[in-house]
């Protein structure tokens, strides 16, 4: 069933086929024969057709598929030597013939891992040195030679064989600019690296591998260590060989962070660690922009004065990694007391790592230096700016929230503001603050009318009897839980209507009493906020005394509720640019949690 299926699609697709081969219906057996690796079946197939169309053998294998296939590509893909052999052996010339991916039958095999028919296939030429040559040259549409399609495929003992053949191949760049030695070192064939390298006798030409794609940056990037110490084992001076950004191998195992290659470049060459790219940037620097510590680490034990590691703008590593944002290296360096020099280290342009950190709006570090005793807050860069003159440098209507929380950190801090530039105060957008007033005046009005409401019906109602002395008391007024409903409530009340109190104020529209107010009226309203909902549920609970299940089930929603309001509630009301040092302990939590909540990249 299969084959009639199969006899039928074929003869479809060259009816309707305008451009193929009228004929080729007649050669479907022959091909289907060398499909199914029959030798015998093929040879009797060809021989009858051939003789029945009056064609000779030469002409009859010359004939092409849509697709321009030989019969030789058809059995060389299907893996069927005999018929190969036998195709070879009728009309050598084939073995260059390319179908419409412009593959030769040896790439075919190359591709498909078939090393017995590769070895033939050559073997086959060795007799003329010029056909053999062409044959390991030839280049299909992608400039791909046979040894190329070896190493893509991943067929290490296939070019092994092929380089031995033809030590010239090494030279050869596909399409994608990738020698043979580049994909070599991204496969991890060290034999065929040691292969190359042995064979390529040429210095200049084979520099010119090195300078675009490189193998050394193959070998770092895939994390082969065999690979890249059989590279500088073979050929020391590679080490030193830069791209056209002008780095050179340590640069890259720096910046992808790759510490057994940084270990082994260093140990080769150590002073790699002072030479700069193009950007005036070192190894060290690169390490420390991507956040790689394990990689900075390595290096310091191999660098000068850690001084000395400075880029053409004078920037050390932390400057690096205040710009970038790399909190895990500020972490290492003020852990580390060797490398106290480096904090208030400043760059040609006057600017410590915590002005730049201010510059870049990376909060979680500007909080992290202002904490630290050893931090100059006060230091001034050649504008004679500090980094609070700096945060206000570029202040912009409705900022993001990175940039107030890094403005909260200096304030916090009581980082001073230069006098010379105390005209460049924050452009305040007062429309935005109206908003923000309304708001608060909406929600303040509603608790205020819900808790003033809830003072007048009283869970579990009043003592209405006239002969009872407690007339018109509340009928649960001994229960110590009433007793909590009403205070919260109350509370909750008074904090709301002082809301609503200091938020008429600010409608005057005057600025500082706008800014005033609402540093007011936020930490007020969270106060209401969570003491209503604490009132809410002593007074329910107060009414199902008798079902415990119930009171239970409602204390557990309510507790991890009022939980979750105090978490979201606490980093907005909490007072973060206070001075006073208690307070500023008290919202460090909140202020971290801010802190993570704005995180947008996951280490810093």
């Amino acid at each position: 069933m299969a084959m009639t299926e199969r006899k039928f699609s074929i003869t479809e697709i060259y009816k309707e086929d305008e451009h193929g081969d009228a004929e080729m219906y007649i050669d479907r057996d022959l091909y289907l024969a060398a499909i199914n690796g029959d030798l015998n079946q093929f040879e009797r197939i060809f021989y009858r057709i051939s003789k029945e169309n009056h064609e000779s053998e030469s002409e009859r294998l010359s004939r092409l598929t849509p697709i321009q296939n030989t019969v030789l590509h058809v059995a060389a893909k299907h893996g069927n030597q005999d018929i190969v052999n036998f195709i070879t052996r009728t009309k050598p010339s084939l073995a260059l013939a390319k179908n419409f991916n412009g593959d030769t039958v040896l790439h075919l095999a190359a591709k498909g891992g078939d090393e017995a028919m590769v070895k033939a296939l050559v073997g086959d030429l060795s007799h003329n040195e010029t056909e053999k040559r062409n044959l390991l040259m030839a280049e299909n549409k992608m400039r791909n030679t046979a040894l190329h399609q070896a190493l893509l495929s991943q067929m290490e003992s296939i070019a092994s064989f092929l380089i031995q053949q033809e030590p010239e191949l090494s030279y050869h760049l596909n399409k994608q600019g990738e020698s043979a030695l580049y994909l070599a070192a991204k496969a991890g064939f060290v034999g065929c690296i040691s292969s190359i390298l042995a064979n390529c006798t040429d210095e200049n030409r084979l520099n010119l591998l090195f300078e675009n794609k490189s193998p050394i940056q193959a070998a770092i990037e895939r994390k082969e260590i065999a690979v890249l110490e059989a590279i500088i084992n073979a050929k020391p001076q590679l080490i030193q060989m830069r791209d056209s950004k002008g780095r050179n191998p340590l640069h890259y195992a720096a910046s992808l962070g790759n510490l057994e290659a940084t270990h082994c470049l260093l140990k080769k060459d150590a002073f790699n660690a002072s030479r700069r790219d193009k950007r005036g940037e070192l190894p060290i620097h690169l390490a420390a922009r991507e956040g790689h510590v394990d990689a900075i680490r390595v290096m310091l034990q191999y660098s000068l004065e850690v001084e000395e590691l400075l880029d053409v703008s004078g920037n050390n590593i932390l400057h690096v990694a205040a710009r970038s944002g790399r909190y895990n290296v500020f972490s290492f360096v003020l852990k580390n007391p060797k490398l106290d020099s480096l904090i208030n280290m400043q760059n040609k342009s006057g600017d410590t790592p915590l002005h730049i950190a201010t510059r870049n709006d990376h909060a979680k570090i500007v909080s992290t230096l202002t904490w630290d005793q050893r931090v100059d807050i006060k230091a001034v860069n050649n504008n004679e700016m500090t980094a609070l003159d700096v945060a206000y440098e570029e202040r912009i209507d409705n900022p993001p929230f990175t940039k107030r929380l890094t403005w909260a950190a200096l304030k916090s801090a009581s980082v001073p503001q230069n006098s010379k530039n105390s005209g460049r105060m924050e452009n305040v957008d007062l429309d935005v603050y109206k908003e923000r007033v309304n708001t608060l005046l909406v929600v303040a009005t509603l608790v205020a009318t819900v808790t003033f409401a809830a003072g007048f019906t009283m869970p579990g109602g009043y003592i209405s009897s006239e002969t009872d002395t407690d007339l018109g008391m509340a009928t649960m007024w001994r229960d110590t839980v009433f007793r909590v409903f009403v205070l919260c409530d109350t509370i909750a009340m008074y904090c709301s209507i002082v809301v609503v109190a200091a938020l008429i104020w600010a409608q005057l529209g005057d600025t500082t009493l706008v800014i005033y107010a609402l540093e007011l009226a936020a930490p007020l309203l969270g106060v209401a906020l969570i003491m209503m909902s604490v009132a809410f549920t002593a007074g329910v609970t107060t009414v199902f005394t008798k079902l415990r299940w119930l009171q239970i089930t409602v204390l557990a929603m309510s507790t991890s509720s009022i939980a979750l309001l105090l978490v979201l509630l606490l980093p907005l009301c909490a007072p973060l640019t206070s001075s006073s040092r208690v307070i500023r302990y008290l919202s460090y939590y909140p202020f971290c949690l801010l802190i993570l909540v704005s995180s947008t990249k996951r280490n810093h």
